[in-house]
């Protein structure tokens, strides 16, 4: 089969979870002996493209054997991260899809590129989108509202128009209309837990949402096999994207308040925000025990993790699946996290893991203190944690496969339903 994948942004320039789900999934589906080819948006200089259609720059390139094709607009418009349409690219978006000439085209994430989606329809290329966090419902992407606060969804508009009035009402009801012809007219839509799941239906009640679990790439993984001892020093860690939403701010004003001159914080990660990462800098600068570490690959997840005792993940906003949370699992360490999204899916407070109050500096720094204190907590966390499954990559890939073989055969056969198209556990 020729796979396409859409994503809004990808390797090398970009690499945090939904670009790893991608990667990992296009390095096996060629690995099964499909041709892949991954179209991205991009943000390279002007001289880094080579090719041209219209006002959009492109170029082609191999990553780690995948065919990546990389575009831009000539001039980047000002609403590139919340539109789903564009004149310019939809002036273009068929030629773009046949440079890949694909079966079958698995949409990782529809920002920058929603016009290539919509093309779609009118090509009879059939289509899967995976969900991975709100963008097809708000323009955000992650439910936060112009007051810092948490919503429960659009509403249709209404939602929208009280709590981020800076959106054009028309705007919002353009745009969902948009976003439901796009999911509806998918040939699956797949969401990676429950509770992501759950929030889509409030606002589409009649639309069919499949759940895959991301899979993990254990050969990057190393189980953490420590055992604690009252004493201990305890090392703390964030991995992730340094952005307001992850609530990295709220770890570091927290971790200043324990008491313990031997206890860590390690923070891994980037972010897109200049002024949020010299904030972070300016108050982590007056403690020394807190370290910025700055870029990790994903080979060297495993090693991060068998050298730090607990992962926290402070998220301010709804995480849709957190591989931060599922790779801590897996590598048998426990997690501290926000009671909110799917962290509550996952982590039982108190077994293995704790779940502290979003936002709440207070109750984070409680959690921390009592692990400081007494160590052998984490001890019985660590055999909890062992009962929790989480599938491979191959696993997941496999499902992948055998539901994009189902399609491009229903679409050869439009007559004729294939017994059992996309029946995902």
């Amino acid at each position: 089969m020729k796979i396409l994948y859409l994503i809004h942004q990808f390797y090398p320039e970009y690499y945090t979870g939904t670009e790893k789900i991608i990667l990992n999934l296009a390095r096996m589906m060629q690995i099964s002996g499909n041709k892949v080819t991954v179209i991205t948006y991009s943000f390279y200089k002007d001289s880094s493209y080579n090719q041209r259609i219209g006002n959009i720059l492109f170029k082609e390139f191999i990553y780690r054997g995948i065919r990546v094709i990389a575009l831009r607009h000539k001039k980047i418009p000002k609403d590139i991260n919340r539109a789903l349409d564009n004149k310019d690219m939809s002036k273009v978006a068929t030629d773009l899809i046949s440079l890949a000439k694909p079966d079958v085209v698995h949409v990782g994430h529809p920002m920058r590129v929603g016009e290539l989606v919509k093309v779609l329809r009118h090509l009879n290329i059939p289509y899967i989108i995976t969900l991975t966090d709100f963008f097809l419902i708000c323009p955000k992407f992650t439910l936060i509202t112009s007051m810092n606060t948490l919503c429960c969804g659009p509403k249709g508009g209404s939602a929208c128009r009280n709590l981020c009035p800076e959106f054009h009402h028309d705007f919002i009801t353009r745009r969902l209309k948009i976003a439901r012809e796009i999911l509806f007219h998918a040939k699956s839509v797949v969401s990676l837990s429950r509770f992501h799941a759950s929030m889509f239906k409030k606002e589409l009640q009649d639309l069919e949402i499949k759940i895959i679990a991301h899979g993990l790439r254990y050969s990057t993984l190393k189980r953490n096999e420590k055992n604690h001892s009252k004493g201990d020093r305890i090392v703390f860690c964030y991995t992730g994207s340094l952005n307001p939403h992850k609530g990295v701010h709220i770890l570091i004003d927290a971790f200043k308040k324990v008491c313990s001159k031997s206890a860590l914080l390690k923070i891994y990660g980037s972010g897109s925000e200049k002024s949020y990462i010299d904030r972070l800098m300016a108050m982590a600068k007056e403690d020394q025990r807190i370290e910025f570490c700055g870029l990790y690959s994903e080979e060297l997840v495993g090693q991060i993790m068998e050298n730090v005792d607990v992962i926290i993940i402070p998220s301010l906003w709804y995480e849709t699946y957190c591989l931060v949370l599922h790779e801590a699992l897996a590598c048998n360490l426990p997690v501290i996290a926000s009671d909110v999204g799917v962290m509550s899916e996952k982590i039982k407070d108190g077994l293995n893991g704790f779940l502290f109050k979003m936002g709440d500096l207070s109750h984070l720094k409680e959690v921390l203190q009592k692990l400081v204190d007494d160590p052998t907590i984490l001890n019985t966390m660590k055999h909890d944690i062992n009962r929790i499954v989480i599938p491979s990559v191959e696993q997941e890939a496999c499902i992948y496969e055998r539901a994009y073989d189902q399609i491009v055969r229903e679409a050869a056969n439009p007559t004729k339903k294939i017994d059992g198209l996309l029946t995902f556990r």
